[in-house]
């Protein structure tokens, strides 16, 4: 079996969600293993360069060296790596999935959109390329298309708080705020701990005119974190608001 990579965590700066990805099997092999993005893409290298390597090695070599260079904001790299381990084997979901993301932080939409849909014609009950998806028709303007990936996202993993956060940080942002608030509740009821979740729960309560539950939320997050700059901030716009007007108390129900 394929052992995780370290890189792993890469994938969710942008898809929030952890995920297994191909790696060495060899315990000891650096490309796989390498404690820094930088030894990651030079033992991937080594890797590569080397004569007597084909076929999957090859193939794994370029899709950790591409996570190395994403992980370097060395996005041009890694677009790269990630086409030529395609080239190799292109039947690789995770390959198109991580070129999607790749390809979303460039805002380059259109493109991602396209390899997301090829990851998905590989493997359709990939949650992760669900969310995808949906990320980068989020970033096109595409909401509602967003949110019918984000619901056959959940409908696959019921039970990931980030696919209800991310689903709750569209609808808020097409205005369903009270249906925003039951998707922040049912991440937090997943993840306790989930402070993204309370801050935009807390603006989203601040959008209702619900001061006292908006600033509640934001003083949750500043227990846990006290120097939280967007708590302090969404602290402080609330505390302007309620001493400017009269405290509207709002079931958001």
């Amino acid at each position: 079996m394929p052992k995780r990579s370290i890189l792993r965590s890469i994938f969710s700066m942008l898809s929030m969600i952890a995920i297994p990805l191909v790696a060495s099997a060899r315990e000891s092999d650096q490309c796989a293993s390498a404690p820094t993005p930088q030894l990651h893409v030079l033992a991937c290298t080594a890797v590569i360069e080397d004569a007597s390597r084909s076929g999957k090695t090859l193939e794994i070599a370029y899709v950790n060296r591409a996570l190395a260079y994403f992980a370097t904001s060395d996005a041009a790299h890694a677009i790269s790596d990630f086409s030529k381990a395609l080239e190799l084997a292109p039947d690789d979901s995770i390959a198109y999935e991580g070129r999607a993301i790749v390809y979303t932080t460039t805002k380059d939409y259109d493109r991602a959109i396209q390899d997301d849909r090829k990851a998905l014609s590989i493997d359709p009950g990939s949650v992760r390329a669900y969310n995808n998806l949906a990320n980068a028709y989020k970033g096109e303007g595409h909401l509602s298309r967003a949110l019918e990936n984000y619901n056959e996202a959940i409908k696959l993993s019921a039970n990931e708080p980030t696919l209800y956060f991310n689903r709750a940080n569209t609808l808020k942002a097409i205005g369903r705020l009270k249906e925003a608030i039951a998707d922040y509740n049912r991440a937090l009821d997943l993840n306790h701990t989930f402070l993204s979740a309370y801050i935009n729960r807390g603006t989203a309560y601040e959008g209702l005119g619900d001061m006292k539950d908006a600033k509640a939320d934001f003083n949750r997050v500043l227990q846990i974190d006290p120097m939280n700059n967007a708590a302090i901030a969404n602290l402080l716009a609330v505390d302007r608001a309620t001493q400017s007007a009269p405290t509207h108390d709002v079931d958001p129900q």
